[in-house]
């Protein structure tokens, strides 16, 4: 049976975008269990009185019902390399699934911090992130993305960023790049020169 997992940040003892974590949780169970009743987030998770104040992971593992979850203390991890990696195009990533495994095998194949994938010439993501993308005036997002990713959802919505195709031959229009997920924000996030990923082309 596959199992799925929900990562979402719990920062001041408050989890943020929990409605967007709901809203996916739900779309992944009524698809791949069709039968299994609904179930609340919100109402499953304790927060532990003893955490304090800073970022935690929570992170919860769960199939028809939910396995596990834990509250993890997290922190950013600055990343120095990141370059291009050109991956099948039958790879599809709909559901958040547990196991990894082969974004895992293309880390250690390249030896390099994260990787910004690419899927018949289009970006897609990075390793664990979406991506986002700033030509100067605005901020865009792959349309092709292979995880719908609630903090990229979240800024889609608040219209902070674009949809857009953006195939390897468009990267020269941007100047910067960023990686986001449910733990790293908009602010947070660490920008990149473009010029790294060009000249990995």
């Amino acid at each position: 049976m596959f199992q799925f997992i929900e990562s979402i940040c719990c920062l001041n003892r408050e989890l943020r975008n929990i409605d967007l974590h709901q809203e996916r949780f739900e779309r992944t169970r009524s698809e791949v269990f069709p039968d299994a009743p609904s179930m609340s987030l919100i109402e499953a998770i304790q927060i532990p009185n003893d955490i304090s104040n800073e970022k935690y992971k929570v992170r919860i593992i769960y199939a028809e019902e939910i396995e596990s979850i834990e509250f993890i203390p997290y922190e950013i991890k600055e990343i120095n390399t990141i370059q291009l990696h050109e991956i099948n195009r039958e790879i599809t990533y709909q559901y958040k699934y547990a196991d990894r495994w082969f974004f895992d095998e293309y880390i250690k194949e390249t030896g390099c911090d994260d990787l910004v994938l690419v899927r018949a010439n289009y970006i897609t993501d990075a390793i664990y992130s979406n991506l986002i993308f700033f030509n100067g005036i605005e901020w865009h997002t792959p349309t092709t993305s292979l995880l719908r990713g609630t903090m990229r959802e979240k800024l889609i919505k608040d219209g902070k960023i674009k949809e857009k195709n953006i195939k390897t031959r468009d990267l020269d229009k941007y100047f910067s790049f960023k990686r986001i997920n449910a733990m790293m924000n908009f602010e947070e996030a660490q920008a990149f020169d473009i010029q790294l990923l060009i000249k990995s082309l």
